[in-house]
């Protein structure tokens, strides 16, 4: 005997019901954004006044610029600041224009808030994620991965530059043997060799990853390391070296600001000492910024007994290239796209 299945009427949403649904969905990202644009603003606050000389570095800071020539400096290193992180959203464009086409003014909010949110994390690895939710797409993982190699070409352009560095300040302001000197030099080069090779060879990543069992999911976010040609690798490269110049001569300026004139080639030479230190240390927010006025006072100690102004030229290009921009991005942080999109 045939059965016949009962006439059952499933409930229908109402339109009344969905719009509810997305209305509580959208204050719930809403409160998040919030929280963590609040957040952000109050780490920044307790980084700027944590600093105990904070109070002596504004008063010295108005008496440098009292003259014309410093408020023009300053004002000048205020210009470079917005064209090295145009840079870093010029770059950071068009490494993901792989995955998403993305306006230069979008990939600036991006850089802005990634770096609002790398204050809650050690070296600032939260800057992936705030840059990833800028997105429209739901390809989050890819464009991490793809976030970390652009970030990798200004590593490697610190680390290429520091090595340099390394050999010029080992040969004429360290006393150790034609041995070890010889031995160093090997070392350094050997390294730089290896990085490059590493870099523009991204993807032998996607090949080491081919010999583990994994699902389709991964092996579409590890083919990231194939998108990119040398070409592509080697322009993003440039505009990392170009940017490194950038903030290179916001530090000298600084230094020039505060009263310190030592000769620009000198200072240029412990400036590349600083950052390329600076790169291996692995350091919190809170911290970060007395470690940088040791490691720059350990150097510029070479060249001059004064180390006031090297502190505070440190301080104010921390202030000027991260914190300034951080605190813009915590508006950006309401154009978060929180929920995946796929289109």
């Amino acid at each position: 005997m045939r059965h016949l299945r009962p006439n059952v009427n499933y409930p229908i949403p109402s339109l009344s019901v969905i719009k509810t649904k997305f209305v509580n969905r959208s204050k719930v990202w809403l409160i998040v954004k919030i929280c963590l644009a609040l957040t952000a603003v109050w780490f920044i606050y307790l980084k700027v006044t944590h600093h105990e000389s904070s109070g002596d570095y504004i008063n010295q800071l108005l008496a440098a610029l009292s003259g014309s020539e410093a408020l023009l400096l300053f004002s000048v290193v205020f210009v470079l600041m917005l064209l090295n992180w145009l840079i870093e959203a010029v770059k950071w464009r068009y490494m993901i224009k792989k995955i998403e086409e993305v306006s230069v003014g979008r990939a600036m909010e991006a850089v802005f808030s990634g770096l609002t949110i790398s204050f809650f994390t050690p070296n600032r690895i939260g800057e992936y994620a705030g840059r990833v939710f800028h997105l429209h797409k739901g390809k989050r993982m890819q464009a991490t991965l793809v976030t970390v190699i652009e970030n990798s070409s200004q590593l490697l352009v610190t680390l290429l530059s520091g090595s340099i560095a390394c050999i010029i300040y080992m040969n004429d302001y360290m006393d150790i043997s034609p041995m070890m000197n010889v031995l160093f030099r090997i070392m350094l080069i050997l390294f730089c060799l290896f990085c490059l090779v590493l870099y523009f060879n991204l993807d032998l990543f996607e090949k080491f990853s081919q010999r583990f069992k994994m699902s389709e999911y991964w092996k579409q976010i590890f083919h990231v390391f194939s998108l990119y040609s040398g070409a592509d690798l080697f322009k993003v490269l440039l505009l990392s070296l170009f940017r490194y110049l950038v903030f290179s001569i916001q530090f000298y300026l600084l230094l020039y600001t505060y009263g310190s004139y030592l000769p620009i080639l000198p200072s240029l030479l412990m400036i590349a000492m600083t950052f390329f230190v600076m790169s291996v240390i692995p350091t919190f927010t809170l911290t970060e910024l007395g470690v940088r006025g040791a490691i720059a006072v350990y150097f510029f100690g070479k060249l001059t007994i004064d180390v006031v102004p090297v502190l505070n030229a440190t301080f104010s290009l921390w202030l000027i290239n991260l914190v300034v921009p951080a605190v813009l991005g915590a508006v950006f942080i309401f154009h978060f796209r929180l929920e995946k999109n796929e289109r």
